[in-house]
């Protein structure tokens, strides 16, 4: 039997959400899309640089293809995500426009709200593996 790895849940959590802030300002700059609009498998389509209107970007060729870079990253981890965790980061993080609150997240995955909390920090864990931004006690 393995024994599972000492995960730092504060630093953990600290790290996914900065990845995931970092996600949505980059998103910003170069993305035409809004994350907000997002299919019913909540699955995210990849970018692709020569999709971009680079017309208005003050940043370099370089910045730009580090910032599709990155957000290919998030969104190729994010899609590795059962689509019930997907829900949750997306409901959680991703989505500005609606704003859910977890009673509502619980209660559209039809879990109790303690439930909901256990498995929203697991999804995180595994968030944080799939980004490769886990922080292991010492």
């Amino acid at each position: 039997m393995i024994k599972p790895l000492n995960i730092s849940w504060t630093k953990t959590k600290k790290n996914v959400e900065q990845m995931i802030s970092r996600y949505i300002y980059y998103s910003l700059s170069v993305d035409n899309n809004s994350t907000s609009c997002i299919n019913d498998n909540f699955l995210l389509d990849m970018l692709n640089i020569n999709g971009i209107d680079k017309s208005h970007l003050n940043i370099n060729q370089e910045e730009q293809k580090n910032r599709v870079d990155f957000i290919n990253h998030v969104r190729f981890s994010f899609n590795k995500l059962t689509t019930e965790e997907r829900k949750i980061i997306y409901w959680t993080y991703f989505d500005k426009e609606d704003n859910y609150d977890d009673r509502f997240i619980a209660n559209n995955l039809g879990f109790s709200l303690g439930y909901y909390y256990i498995k929203k920090k697991e999804t995180l864990i595994r968030f944080a593996y799939s980004l490769g931004v886990e922080e292991i006690e010492k």
